[in-house]
């Protein structure tokens, strides 16, 4: 069953609101977001979020703003159309008033074989680390190599660590808990119940996407558990793009 362009805004809208809670609750404050349509009719009809204020979400430390975390989405439907998907997101930190971001948290569905699908970007200085990107020879490496040779040294911040494929990267939870354990940011009583929830539902979906991607394996591990399990005909494959892209 092919869905309408109404309804794909409808699940978006859906989505949105409880992304909307989540980042209310966690802060103790009102956080909204902006919903953009894109071009009706299109072929590959698509949706974005972004958080409504166009410096980020303010993150306070004792009451006064430290960071800032932008949050876009960009949604679509799933190559099956029967409900939307996370084409992409990115959630970038900042210190307030600073352009650079310490920390750059990516998801891109087609991604190519350039960069992994899921990956953070550390915006930092090492010298040990600029020394061996200097030293690789092969991927991106070659173009950094170049470039040091033509006398620019490398930056840690073009550096993509991977973070669990399609199925199993960060949340926009997982995020914020990192903020809270590791800076100390103001959060309202709420804070680690909303996240712990936001984030149940988030893996309880994406463990449904990957049992898609691997039938045969999901059978076997309800089968192990005591379900009966009748597979189909045609059996559904495994789709190898999910299980083997980094």
């Amino acid at each position: 069953m092919t869905k309408s362009d109404r309804d794909l805004k409808a699940e978006v809208t859906a989505f949105t609101e409880r992304l909307v809670d989540t980042c209310s609750t966690v802060l103790g404050e009102s956080v909204e977001f902006a919903v953009n349509v894109g071009p009706a009719g299109a072929t590959n009809q698509h949706i974005t979020i972004n958080q409504a204020d166009a410096l980020g979400i303010a993150l306070k430390v004792d009451g006064d703003i430290v960071f800032r975390m932008v949050v876009s989405y960009k949604c679509g439907w799933h190559p099956d159309q029967h409900f939307f998907a996370v084409e992409g997101s990115s959630f970038i930190i900042r210190i307030e008033d600073v352009n650079e971001p310490i920390l750059h948290f990516d998801y891109v569905r087609n991604a190519g074989n350039t960069v992994p699908v899921s990956h953070i970007n550390v915006h930092a200085h090492r010298d040990e680390l600029v020394f061996a990107l200097m030293k690789a020879s092969s991927g991106r490496g070659k173009a950094r190599a170049r470039a040091s040779g033509a006398g620019k040294i490398p930056r840690i911040s073009t550096l993509h660590i991977p973070q669990g494929g399609h199925r199993f990267r960060p949340s926009i939870e997982d995020v914020f808990e990192m903020m809270i354990q590791e800076f100390g940011i103001d959060r309202s009583a709420d804070a680690l119940d909303a996240i712990q929830n936001g984030r149940s539902e988030f893996r309880s979906i994406q463990v449904s996407a990957a049992v898609s991607d691997d039938p045969a394996a999901a059978a076997r591990a309800l089968e192990r558990l005591g379900y009966k399990v009748r597979a189909p005909t045609p059996a559904a494959l495994p789709r190898v793009d999910r299980l083997t892209r980094y």
